[in-house]
């Protein structure tokens, strides 16, 4: 049945749709993303926390129920904020005692942060089929002050292919977006028995 979620949502007409679809699920979300072997949140939390987001702001943008924000305190994140558009998974992410602050929020929007109030942003499983497209990023990046990082997870697939890595090279030359690290390919989720190539890439933003 895990598996057969992940399709459900990728599967979303739009993104009214797909927010109805994740209200759904949150009960649910994390057993059945447990099943998957789904270990992004903390391969990316653990990325964020190594280029400098332990004692600053850190928002994690589309938080879903949590997952990432217990990650970031686990490993001693001074002050974390989550965003997400589903009431759903804000209401699961509110009972992990993770996060500061939670606001309902759209990436495609603006968002209600001011420009240069974030230290590092980190987004897991929002950059894929049938979700966010590449256009947020530069939007993200402005929240950041001068020399604080943005942190995210890809399916290589995703990144090659739905302009992810063109909107980057963009951000490179109009926003000095510097490459810090991008970790090796790994099966960071399993979808019908097989792992899904993903890796995890962190840039500074000038």
């Amino acid at each position: 049945m895990s598996a057969e979620r992940l399709d459900w949502i990728y599967a979303a007409t739009d993104a009214a749709d797909l927010q109805r679809r994740y209200d759904a699920w949150a009960e649910h979300y994390d057993a059945d993303m447990g099943a998957l072997d789904w270990a992004a949140p903390g391969a990316a939390a653990a990325q964020c926390l190594a280029h400098g987001g332990r004692g600053g702001v850190v928002l994690d943008a589309g938080c879903g129920t949590g997952q990432v924000g217990v990650a970031l305190r686990a490993g001693g994140a001074a002050r974390v904020i989550g965003i997400d558009f589903s009431a759903g998974m804000l209401g699961r992410a509110a009972l992990t005692g993770a996060y500061d602050e939670l606001l309902q929020a759209s990436l495609a929007e603006a968002l209600p942060l001011a420009p240069g109030s974030l230290d590092a942003v980190v987004s897991v499983g929002v950059f894929t089929f049938g979700h966010v497209s590449p256009e947020p990023l530069a939007a993200l990046g402005g929240l950041l002050r001068p020399g604080g990082t943005i942190t995210l997870s890809f399916r290589d697939d995703v990144f090659r292919d739905l302009g992810f890595a063109a909107a980057v090279a963009v951000l490179r030359e109009s926003a000095g977006w510097s490459l810090l690290q991008c970790s090796e390919p790994a099966p960071l989720v399993t979808e019908h028995g097989e792992g899904v190539p993903m890796r995890v890439w962190t840039w500074r933003v000038r």
